[in-house]
């Protein structure tokens, strides 16, 4: 019982992270596209491209973690299960990469970068500020355009030409 309701609530997540990342209230369209990947994929869950970017396709990964841990009107963090090996694999992946938090009861989500220099542990909690509000979710995407906007995404040769 209690595995099948973890499954219920992973799927219910990764339903939030998407509404989430759709959401237009602030903008005039959705800032973000994403794919969900199936649970094939042992590192990622979504792949997600920035909408309305001229003559690019940027875009990061995300894994969700959902959870229906109590937060209180004292809380300061979401409080998330990854593993050690969660991490490695998403430092493995080139390009930007993130932890998706979902609170399931509240339909918050809130997000943690997994970047060059961190340390290869598990995380196990997200700040609260790091919530995708509207301000967070416009951050997260100067975020990421930002960094493909200073990397050259394509080889400049193949052998294959």
């Amino acid at each position: 019982m209690i595995s099948e309701l973890r499954d219920v609530t992973g799927f219910r997540g990764e339903k939030i992270v998407e509404l989430c990342l759709t959401d237009y209230q602030a903008f005039p369209k959705p800032l973000f596209r994403p794919g969900f990947l199936g649970d094939k994929w042992p590192a990622i869950d979504f792949y997600v491209e920035l909408t309305a970017v001229r003559g690019k396709r940027p875009y990061f990964f995300g894994q969700t973690k959902a959870t229906t841990s109590a937060l209180t009107a004292g809380s300061t963090n979401l409080i998330i299960t990854t593993k050690k090996n969660d991490i490695d694999r998403l430092l493995q992946i080139p390009g930007p990469t993130y932890i998706l938090g979902v609170h399931e009861p509240s339909k918050r989500v809130f997000v943690r970068s997994v970047h060059s220099g961190i340390p290869v542990k598990a995380i196990t909690i997200i700040p609260l500020a790091y919530e995708l509000t509207s301000v967070n979710l416009r951050r997260l995407y100067d975020e990421v355009l930002n960094f493909w906007s200073t990397t050259d995404y394509k080889p400049k040769y193949s052998v294959f030409a």
